[in-house]
């Protein structure tokens, strides 16, 4: 793992590590800093502010299951993405609280959808057409925010039942060109 890459891990396992006794809006980037024994100013060298790195979390959890999985297909990567979710559980539950600016909810509607749209390019669909990209984009919003409903639900469906009941809701057109698509995280 390049030095990059490990510093950003750091951070990601210092705020897990807080979130056990500090509130989410509670911590700090001095916390984070002092926790990694570090200066602030290499946290804000990798990070804007927590939220970026509370994305690049998710992100980073995204791209490697759509990584370790490219010739599967996007049932299979969606249901290995609930299944990675619902193993950091006790994290997103702490984090998707907050849904303001810059929040994960708000990350979580754009991300996922992005790399979609540049898995549909890749694999033949150039330009995406409009009725293509409105049902991923419908999709990626209602989906995000039935994600975050589930992590904060009480008792939850598992991350079969969660990826069934996605599928299930997923536009017919969407669901057959993703399912043909190859994945570039």
């Amino acid at each position: 793992m390049p030095t990059k890459d490990m510093t950003k891990t750091m951070f990601a396992e210092a705020i897990i590590e807080l979130l056990n006794h500090v509130p989410f809006k509670k911590i700090t980037v001095t916390m984070l800093a002092n926790h990694c024994r570090v200066p602030r100013q290499t946290f804000y060298y990798h990070f804007h502010d927590k939220y970026e790195l509370v994305n690049w979390i998710y992100s980073s959890d995204l791209n490697k299951v759509m990584a370790e999985n490219a010739n599967e297909s996007w049932s299979t990567v969606t249901y290995l993405f609930f299944q990675k979710l619902n193993e950091k559980r006790a994290f997103y539950k702490k984090v998707l609280i907050d849904s303001g600016q810059n929040s994960l909810l708000e990350h979580s509607q754009t991300y996922p959808a992005n790399l979609f749209l540049a898995s549909l390019s890749q694999g033949g669909q150039s330009p995406v057409i409009k009725d293509l990209q409105f049902s991923l984009n419908y999709h990626a919003y209602a989906c995000s925010n039935m994600t975050r409903h589930w992590l904060l639900s009480e008792p939850h469906v598992t991350p079969e039942e969660q990826n069934c009941k996605t599928l299930r809701a997923m536009p017919q057109m969407l669901h057959d060109e993703l399912n043909c698509a190859r994945w570039h995280a």
